[in-house]
């Protein structure tokens, strides 16, 4: 996670992800409560954001 800021959202056919702003609630080492920025079934990318955190768009490859 990035501080509760934003987080990268999958496109609906899971080949891009989009940076999107967030608003974090209550936490717990494994749970975040997102209170703004997605809705139900969007999927996110969980991994650390270390190597891309300054991009907009990330393509994925499999």
């Amino acid at each position: 996670m990035t501080g509760g800021s934003w987080i990268f959202v999958l496109d609906k056919d899971g080949r891009k992800a989009y940076r999107r702003k967030i608003r974090i609630g209550r936490q717990n080492p494994q749970y975040y409560e997102v209170l703004e920025g997605l809705e139900p079934g969007e999927q996110v990318i969980v991994s650390g954001y270390e190597g891309y955190k300054n991009n907009e768009i990330l393509v994925l490859e499999q």
